[in-house]
């Protein structure tokens, strides 16, 4: 009626709306809190772990070159010859990248030679081309015994094991790089000294053809 108001009055309370369902508590709709969801997470984190594993230890083997040069040789007689690496017994002649890994891994000299003498035979200008001259305890047939038997072992073609000039003996080998160059290591020992030392040169040097 116009100028008048009526209030709504609410329902009594044990009055059902109308539309409303009654929920029965013992049949109640729920949805289950799955376990696959958290399971999925750790497998998918456990996958990324082993791929980030294998492709740092992929790009590691791919940065180091070639494995490192033996360090030990047995030679006739049964004696173990102990060697250091090239990278640090001739590390006076390597820079700016030369000899390539794949060469200087794959070379060494018996422990305990001293460094006598190094020679720039390429004078800086020309192909590489250098000498270490070194004075060893061992006798100069374990020093030739050695080369004779690392050379095959780390890849290198032996191209001559014989004679050489002022009774000394010439053990030379030859490896292809990955640089697309070959190289070359001479190994020239001379006779034994009466103090009981023999001097021997390695010389390493690069050539661009397998003549």
């Amino acid at each position: 009626m116009a100028g008048t108001s009526q209030e709504l009055v609410p329902p009594p309370p044990d009055q059902e709306l109308p539309g409303a369902d009654e929920v029965d508590p013992e049949h109640r709709l729920y949805q289950p809190v799955s376990a696959r969801g958290p399971a999925l997470i750790v497998l998918g984190i456990a996958v990324f772990i082993v791929v980030t594993g294998l492709v740092a230890s992929a790009i590691s083997s791919g940065n180091s070159g070639t494995s490192p040069a033996a360090s030990t040789v047995t030679v006739s007689g049964g004696t173990v010859v102990h060697l250091t690496p090239a990278n640090q017994a001739m590390k006076s002649i390597f820079s700016g990248g030369q000899p390539p890994a794949d060469i200087v891994n794959d070379l060494a000299v018996p422990t305990g030679a001293k460094v006598l003498q190094t020679v720039s035979n390429d004078g800086g200008v020309s192909q590489f081309d250098r000498t270490v001259n070194f004075d060893s305890d061992l006798s100069s047939n374990e020093i030739i015994a050695t080369y004779q038997a690392l050379f095959p072992k780390m890849g290198w073609k032996v191209l001559s094991a014989g004679p050489y000039r002022q009774d000394a003996t010439l053990v030379l080998g030859k490896k292809a790089s990955n640089d697309s160059f070959y190289w070359e290591a001479g190994v020239v020992v001379s006779p034994t000294t009466s103090a009981g030392t023999t001097p021997f040169s390695v010389e390493v040097f690069e050539t661009s053809d397998d003549d």
